[in-house]
């Protein structure tokens, strides 16, 4: 498997776009309600602290964005979001996304990684961030509203990214 990890260029746009906005339209995932067009999103990852494109022999798969979860005093833990074409999903390459941003986010001089959202229901992100070194810190009853009406646990999850645990995580990632 011939993985390979890039910044994102203008040519990516409209294909980051449409993988985004399928993720939105799953209605399971990502919070956002509406789509974006094409000026909206790319303003939405020019904000970014980076925009990583991962490639499977040669072949967009994924990508992940990266910023401060907050502002000022909290601007040294990082948030990231991750997207997959549906076509990528379910084959184990989620993990690497995951450990990449990881990476990335170290060399950014964040200090740790926060995920404010992640839907109960979303069990292989779940089970990637878990086995990253990720923590359950805190659970929102109801916190999440599906696509199809109902309300679903989010959980917020958090793991250091010292020296010794970025150092700790495999290659693989």
């Amino acid at each position: 498997m011939g993985l390979t990890f890039r910044a994102y260029t203008g040519e990516d746009l409209p294909e980051l776009m449409e993988i985004w906005n399928d993720i939105l339209e799953d209605g399971v995932a990502f919070p956002g309600t509406e789509l974006y067009d094409l000026p909206e999103f790319a303003a939405m990852l020019e904000e970014q602290s980076a925009v990583t494109c991962m490639l499977q022999d040669g072949v967009l798969a994924g990508y992940y964005i990266l910023h401060p979860n907050n502002i000022g005093r909290c601007s040294h833990v990082a948030n990231a979001s991750y997207a997959m074409k549906k076509e990528f999903r379910g084959r184990g390459l989620g993990k690497y996304l995951v450990g990449q941003s990881l990476k990335q986010a170290a060399r950014l001089g964040f200090r740790g990684m926060q995920f404010n959202a992640v839907v109960a229901g979303n069990l292989a992100a779940l089970r990637i961030y878990r086995n990253a070194g990720f923590q359950t810190v805190g659970k929102i009853p109801g916190g999440f509203l599906l696509k199809n009406g109902t309300y679903s646990d989010m959980y917020i999850l958090y793991r250091p990214l010292t020296e010794s645990g970025i150092e700790m995580m495999s290659d693989s990632c």
